[in-house]
């Protein structure tokens, strides 16, 4: 099992110039864009790669944590408020597995996985469920032998090229340091414990060189920061003089890692691994010395770390099942859908832990909302366009060709359907591009939020030739300075104003900048809106709802049930849908609201915006009465 530790090696550097050659750019605004605080989780030699992306988080202002996903699986409580990253080269490990499976239970932020085979057992997974997005590449050295080499390196480095410092190219490995090993590993015995002292940015080396050491059985190791290491660890040395120490250090530590050996008696033998760059990819200069270390270490103890051989025992820990050994999920009486809806609404996962008679009123008001959608006929299906139709993948190309299949079985079974978004001409333009022109007058169109609406058929609208609407005329100075410092994007339509920033890194801030400065200004009569990319501001007069009693006279007209369906992701204030899905119809493929009589989301579990929207869809059955829908409760 494996392969020859030292013909790895010689692949690293065409491994970084592979990644340095991948397209990172979608990967880049997930991660940038990931909502803290994150988990991060990999098993073995992932983990070390898990330490080093909790290290660029933190230095985007991001809380994350690095942890097995046994640890994960303990943190249960926090995961509904948190987002999940996993990275593991294969995908199919049991633990990662299970891991991903029970997070789904909880419907985290977000869950992603970076892995390095394509179309793997955990990437598979992920398809079917909405919230999950994975990143696959096959890497071309292959399958790593049995410690994480190349696949290691190769996270390193697409995590660093995305949210850290691009285009790192390795050095070749000097005389100096060879020279430099091979005098320390002279100077201790095979049984000799290693402590590694770390800094910042090489913790996740710290972690990797105890992972190679222990897993491939070379030495004992310890682990600490420079400073924790004063606080008694030093004291490991006075009482095991069979030990030595290794320092990790960039140009940042380099003066802290001096001063501190030199505390140290000089009988202690000691190996700087050290970079002289400060930045993130410090840590892949030291990862890379690291590997020479433990080639070397191997062969001093007369093993290969890419084939140490691995006992039987070993084998059945590996694989061992035990997702019926720990604590299950805790049971309630209502059907699963029921009890999942319910948890949506009061943004929980315990719903033992509150009162039974608050717990009976969610239930009955449930019951009652499925009960008039089940019984319901309806002649039209209107949706919200981004993040319902469309995902965030598809918001410059369109509906997908699934998404545009369903949309054509309304318009053939002779019913109708309406879309009303935040943005203007572009939508017509895209659904004008997919549905055929006989149908356009089955199809209403509602733009910036519902201020002006027509037929698919109607390319007057929508109508920029309008005045600016008096109550936004007095933001525009308002936002000017904010538009000038941060670089806003300021669009003006006749009745909206949207703000959009370029790549969302500060966008927190610049939201709370820009709605306090206007709820401070005296103006009462406009209204602030969110959607999943921007911030629009419109007039207290209008509604995404506007569109309706139109609507309703189209059905009429056609002798339709002049009942709707309301399809969006935004149901909570102040999201943009949250009078779209305000009634006892609305249904919500992410955020709901907090009331018990409208906005639930009954969709599948983390099955979340444009595919939930699916789900829906295929609920939908047709008759010459209306459109039903069916589900189970």
């Amino acid at each position: 099992m494996g392969k020859p530790f030292g013909d790895e090696l010689s692949l690293l550097k065409k491994t970084v110039d592979w990644t340095n050659k991948l397209d990172l750019n979608h990967l880049k605004i997930y991660l940038e864009k990931l909502p803290s605080p994150i988990y991060i989780v990999g098993s073995g030699g992932s983990l070390s790669a898990c330490h080093y992306a909790v290290s660029l988080f933190n230095d985007h202002g991001k809380f994350a944590r690095a942890v097995t996903p046994l640890e994960l699986f303990f943190s249960e409580k926090t995961i509904r408020n948190s987002s999940i990253l996993f990275i593991t080269a294969s995908g199919k490990n049991y633990d990662i597995k299970f891991s991903f499976k029970r997070a789904l239970e909880y419907e985290p932020k977000a869950i992603g996985a970076i892995t390095m085979k394509e179309n793997n057992p955990l990437s598979l997974l992920t398809q079917k469920h909405g919230i999950a997005e994975t990143f696959d590449f096959t890497i071309p050295s292959g399958k790593d032998g049995f410690l994480a080499t190349n696949s290691l390196i190769a996270f390193f480095s697409i995590l660093n090229k995305t949210l850290g410092i691009p285009g790192y190219k390795v050095q070749n490995t000097s005389k100096d340091l060879n020279v430099r090993i091979s005098k320390f590993l002279n100077e201790i015995s095979n049984d000799c414990t290693l402590v590694i002292l770390h800094g910042s940015w090489n913790k996740a080396v710290a972690v990797d060189i105890e992972s190679k050491c222990t897993e491939a059985g070379l030495t004992t190791t310890l682990i600490a920061d420079y400073r924790n290491f004063g606080h008694g660890r030093h004291h490991w040395f006075d009482k095991n003089p069979n030990s030595a120490i290794i320092a990790l250090a960039n140009r940042t530590e380099t003066g802290l890692c001096h001063k501190t050996l030199k505390t140290l008696p000089n009988s202690i033998p000691k190996l700087i691994l050290e970079s002289a760059s400060e930045n993130p990819d410090s840590a892949l200069d030291i990862l890379i010395q690291s590997f020479e270390l433990i080639k070397y270490l191997g062969q001093k103890v007369g093993i290969d770390p890419g084939r140490p051989g691995v006992p039987g025992y070993g084998r059945k820990l590996y694989h061992l099942p035990y997702s019926n050994l720990i604590k299950p999920s805790k049971k309630t009486t209502l059907t699963k859908r029921a009890e999942l809806s319910i948890k949506r609404k009061l943004n929980m996962d315990d719903l033992q832990s509150i009162d039974k008679k608050e717990l009976e009123v969610w239930r009955k008001s449930y019951s009652k909302f499925m009960g008039n959608l089940l019984r319901t006929s309806f002649g039209m299906v209107l949706f919200d366009y981004d993040g319902t139709i469309c995902s965030s993948k598809e918001r410059f190309t369109g509906p997908s060709n699934e998404m545009t299949e369903k949309l054509l079985s309304i318009l053939e079974k002779g019913f109708m359907f309406g879309v009303v978004t935040g943005r203007g001409k572009s939508v017509r333009n895209d659904l004008q591009k997919i549905i055929p022109k006989k149908y356009w007058e089955q199809v209403l169109v509602g733009y910036y939020n519902g201020s002006e609406f027509g037929t698919l058929s109607d390319d007057s609208l929508p109508d920029k030739g309008q005045e600016l609407h008096p109550s936004l005329q007095p933001i525009i100075p308002l936002l000017s300075e904010i538009e000038t410092l941060y670089g806003i994007k300021v669009t003006k339509r006749p009745n909206q104003l949207t703000i959009e920033i370029e790549g969302n890194k500060r966008w927190g801030f610049i939201r709370n900048l820009v709605i306090q400065t206007i709820k401070t200004s005296g103006l009462n009569e406009i209204q602030i809106l969110e959607s999943s990319h921007s911030m629009d501001i419109i007039p207290n007069s209008i509604s995404k709802v506007d569109m309706v009693p139109s609507a309703k006279e189209k059905l009429k007209e056609r002798n339709l049930p002049q009942q709707i369906l309301y399809i969006g992701d935004k149901g909570q204030w102040s999201g943009n849908d949250f009078m779209l899905l305000d009634n006892e119809f609305g249904l919500s493929v992410d955020e709901v609201s907090s009331k018990l009589d409208a906005c639930w989301n009954i969709a599948s579990l983390s099955n979340r915006n444009s595919s939930a929207t699916m789900e829906y869809l295929d609920c939908l059955i047709f008759s010459e009465n209306g459109i039903r829908f069916k589900i189970s409760k």
